[in-house]
């Protein structure tokens, strides 16, 4: 599948937070710039224990003051989130940008939408990846690899509807049987 630019993060009423990643470079780097000399006017720092690892997360809110390219008018915030500590054992470190059109003033609030955001992210993305095998299917078209993701994601959504777990006993179950999977919500 093709890499997105920008990863929507919550859509706030008409307000939107967006990731902001190294291949948007010329955003990607005057965010990381600023970040680096400029102090944020509200942090938020928790430590997660638990799946193996230790996880330090450190969210940091910055008033926009940018000169953002063309095209990035409304941004009134922008976040740093710093993670680190040790997964299985191992020391790792990460740091992610994002862009927020809401007048935020709490990091607290930010970070909860964007750990919030994430675990979504990550359950769908894993059920996808490792029971559906998405990532290793090979359509290199983007309009079909598209149509793809929207049907796997559609079946997934209307499984878990009907009361099915997304394991793969439940894969298995409905696996190229189209029919049997339309029956479940067939009124």
């Amino acid at each position: 599948m093709p890499k997105k630019t920008l990863t929507l993060i919550l859509e706030l009423g008409c307000h939107f937070l967006i990731q902001v990643k190294g291949n948007c470079n010329k955003l990607f780097a005057q965010i990381q710039l600023f970040t680096a000399l400029c102090h944020p006017f509200s942090v938020c720092e928790t430590i997660e224990k638990g799946h193996g690892r230790l996880e330090h997360r450190k969210v940091e809110l910055f008033f926009n003051q940018v000169d953002l390219p063309q095209g990035w008018a409304g941004i009134q915030r922008i976040v740093r989130v710093k993670r680190w500590g040790k997964r299985k054992g191992k020391p790792f470190e990460h740091t992610a940008y994002y862009i927020l059109s809401k007048p935020i003033d709490s990091a607290h609030v930010v970070a909860k939408g964007i750990r919030g955001h994430w675990g979504i992210e990550n359950r769908l993305h894993w059920t996808k990846d490792v029971l559906i095998g998405e990532d290793d299917m090979t359509i290199t078209n983007t309009n079909s690899a598209t149509v793809v993701a929207f049907l796997n994601t559609t079946a997934l959504n209307l499984l878990q509807l009907a009361g099915y777990k997304p394991i793969k006993d439940t894969f298995a179950k409905f696996a190229n049987k189209v029919n049997e999977l339309y029956n479940l919500f067939a009124f």
